[in-house]
């Protein structure tokens, strides 16, 4: 989703101009990462490794993790 060249939600906010001055995909991709205190974006290898862990917990019920890279903590 992020990611696709033609489609991604980086090449709809460039063309709605959702990041003032930019004008290319990477700069509007370079600003919402600046965003993330861990400096990359979430990797399908993220998500996999949370799931992994919530699978392997036999205590916890009802639990959100969230793979953001620390964005949630600013909000």
């Amino acid at each position: 989703l992020w990611s696709d060249p033609e489609n991604g939600l980086f090449v709809q906010y460039l063309k709605a101009g959702k990041v003032p001055g930019a004008k290319t995909i990477e700069e509007v991709k370079a600003f919402y990462l600046s965003k993330v205190p861990m400096g990359k974006g979430c990797t399908p290898e993220d998500v996999t490794k949370g799931v992994l862990y919530l699978m392997e917990q036999c205590g916890e019920t009802g639990q959100a993790l969230p793979i953001t890279g620390g964005q949630v903590m600013l909000s």
